[in-house]
């Protein structure tokens, strides 16, 4: 079982992840996480070319990997297999477009509190991924 794990950093995402950790049993082959973090770009393309492509590509790492870590040293706390992801875009569309290009099983996304007003015109990352994949996706938390 391919598992993509989508995460911001957040409290809420990390409590995703510890509600997924027992879920794993229910699985015959024991689960490889894919723990994936999306920066959207930096929506001023200008500021990108006034600081430099490798300084973008640089705070683009940095915040991803601070994303991560919370949940990647939850799972290597329990000696669960994983891999971090880093991919910049719209969050949805990355999340859907890397678990069709790794091959992954399910989606296990944490969805956030938000209100019914902001779902309605924002949209939340978790309901777009519900959208658009193509793999049957767990909302946690």
């Amino acid at each position: 079982m391919r598992i993509v794990v989508p995460t911001d950093g957040s409290k809420a995402s990390l409590t995703a992840i510890e509600e997924l950790l027992p879920l794993l049993a229910w699985f015959k082959e024991p689960a490889v996480l894919a723990l994936i973090h999306v920066h959207e770009k930096i929506p001023y393309s200008r500021a990108v070319a006034w600081i430099g492509t490798d300084a973008a590509q640089r705070y683009y790492d940095d915040e991803s990997n601070a994303a991560l870590a919370p949940g990647a040293a939850l799972l290597e706390g329990v000696g669960v297999s994983f891999e971090k992801v880093r991919r910049v875009g719209d969050p949805a569309q990355e999340i859907v477009a890397f678990t069709g290009e790794w091959k992954g099983d399910l989606v296990a996304i944490g969805r956030h509190g938000h209100s019914a007003l902001e779902k309605l015109l924002l949209g939340s990352v978790a309901q777009k991924v519900v959208a658009a994949s193509a793999v049957p996706v767990l909302l946690l938390a």
